[in-house]
């Protein structure tokens, strides 16, 4: 369905997609929009609170910069119950 929405606008191309996602950048290619680059999520954009969700997904091959190594996975931090 997300494609969709582009095609409703219009919209055939799109210079600087900044998602992680392969399932959004693959609907949009399959859709048959063009998507120039792949800009991945700034760190600095990254709340902290979300570092484990976000190590967890590029562990799992999401797109990104850097993929973290087994050392960095098992460092990482969620708030506590108490926080």
């Amino acid at each position: 369905l997300m494609p969709d929405v582009f095609h409703w606008l219009g919209i055939t191309r799109i210079d600087r997609w900044a998602s992680m996602s392969d399932m959004k950048h693959g609907a949009l290619v399959e859709a048959g929009i063009e998507v120039v680059e792949r800009v991945p999520i700034p760190d600095d954009l990254i709340p902290a609170d979300a570092k484990v969700e976000m190590d967890a997904k590029r562990a799992a091959g999401y797109f990104s910069n850097y993929m973290p190594d087994e050392k960095e996975l098992a460092e990482a931090k969620g708030r506590g119950l108490d926080q």
